[in-house]
């Protein structure tokens, strides 16, 4: 049997965006036992955000990403929210 694949056209990218002047920063909030399980799947991200912890008993994590992303970004911790109970909220300091 011989199959009909079609092959796709490459994407043309879009123009280029100009840099951002600051980063977007996101709290979160889950179970210090889920930390690394949350790592492992924003990792699946390709580098959309990277994350520190503010807080190891209470795991409170600062999630820092381009502001290009914002929608990508807040799509990808919807999903991840599906998996991992998770707790979003606005960082408190703003740089906009």
């Amino acid at each position: 049997m011989t199959q009909n694949i079609r092959k796709r056209r490459p994407r043309k990218p879009g123009p280029a965006l100009p840099p951002p002047t600051y980063s977007k920063r996101l709290l979160l909030r889950l179970a210090p036992s889920d930390v690394g399980m949350f790592r492992f799947l924003l990792e699946a991200y390709d580098n959309l955000a990277y994350f520190s912890v503010l807080e190891p008993k209470t795991a409170l994590l600062k999630i820092v990403f381009s502001p290009h992303a914002d929608n990508t970004v807040h799509r990808a911790l919807q999903e991840i929210a599906e998996s991992l109970p998770i707790e979003i909220e606005e960082y408190p300091w703003s740089q906009e």
